[in-house]
């Protein structure tokens, strides 16, 4: 029933122009807020730690902005999982850095897409893939019929997908080296110890992914930033080559970097940015929960 209804407000969302999409996503956004849900907890917490510059009443006015901001992410999910490539395209308002990714290809380098969670990772993704041939791995969900059209929303323009498993990253590795592109969210959290390192973002230590330093060094692929800033009319793609920092032997000097690109690309569009993820968590728990209430 889940699934049915999802896909149901998924579909009526693509429908209406982008945005009264946003306008009803932004309305579910006050709705969580005025609820006081998990996410604005989270959200509270996560600005208090990433902006302990800012005022408290400056802090819970980007928590809330960006409790705003996830709910027209979500209203986006209508074009992104639903609409056509014609659709993609119309909302795609400009799209700024391919010459890089075209000079990599070229030399026959692989390429590594870094999808932080900022404006709408979705949709980049899905657009790049057309130009692109994508492949990614995804974390499967427990609903069986949720993985299945997650998998088919993303896969309908031929981005191949694979759960996270050694098999998974052994289809990456082989794809980057026969020149081709994969899609990696550099800030999300892995369940397995051994697939991250505690280092610093925004200030604070938090679990962070090696897997694409570890693709990059083991096929000589070139790494990228890839984002969908929001904007009036549709999305401002950008696609940004990564630091020096990033092809370091030393894995805590390369993900170190990888964080560092990150904030810069956060710096304009703060509250876009996924504050609703429990982005500043440490593995093995050895740190403070920050996300402990009371």
């Amino acid at each position: 029933m889940t699934v049915f209804l999802t896909k149901l407000i998924l579909h009526a969302l693509r429908q209406v122009p982008l945005s009264a999409a946003r306008f009803l996503g932004r309305i579910l956004g006050r709705l969580i807020w005025f609820l006081g849900l998990r996410e604005k907890h989270v959200a509270l917490v996560n600005i208090r730690l990433a902006y302990p510059h800012l005022s408290m009443v400056e802090q819970r006015h980007l928590a809330h902005r960006s409790v705003l901001a996830a709910g027209e992410w979500f209203s986006e999910l209508g074009l992104a999982w639903t609409g056509t490539e014609a659709d993609l395209r119309k909302f795609a308002v400009s799209v700024e850095g391919e010459e890089a990714v075209k000079s990599a290809r070229e030399k026959g380098c692989g390429s590594i897409f870094l999808a932080p969670h900022l404006g709408n990772w979705e949709f980049a993704g899905l657009l790049m893939n057309m130009e692109y041939p994508m492949a990614c791995l995804y974390e499967p969900p427990q609903d069986a019929d949720f993985e299945d059209f997650i998998v088919n929303a993303r896969g309908r323009f031929g981005m191949v997908t694979h759960p996270t498993t050694p098999k998974g990253v052994v289809a990456l590795t082989r794809a980057l080296k026969s020149g081709q592109t994969v899609g990696i969210l550099p800030d999300q959290v892995p369940r397995d110890l051994s697939a991250g390192c505690n280092v610093s973002f925004m200030g604070q230590s938090c679990f962070t992914p090696t897997l694409a330093v570890k693709l990059a060094q083991k096929t000589g692929a070139k790494i990228f930033y890839l984002t969908a800033i929001r904007v009036a009319k549709g999305f401002v793609v950008r696609i940004l080559p990564a630091a020096d920092a990033l092809y370091e032997r030393d894995m805590f000097i390369a993900l170190d970097g990888m964080n560092k690109g990150i904030e810069h690309l956060i710096k304009d569009h703060p509250e876009q940015y996924q504050w609703t993820y429990k982005r500043f968590r440490t593995r093995p728990a050895n740190g403070p929960n920050h996300y402990q209430r009371g």
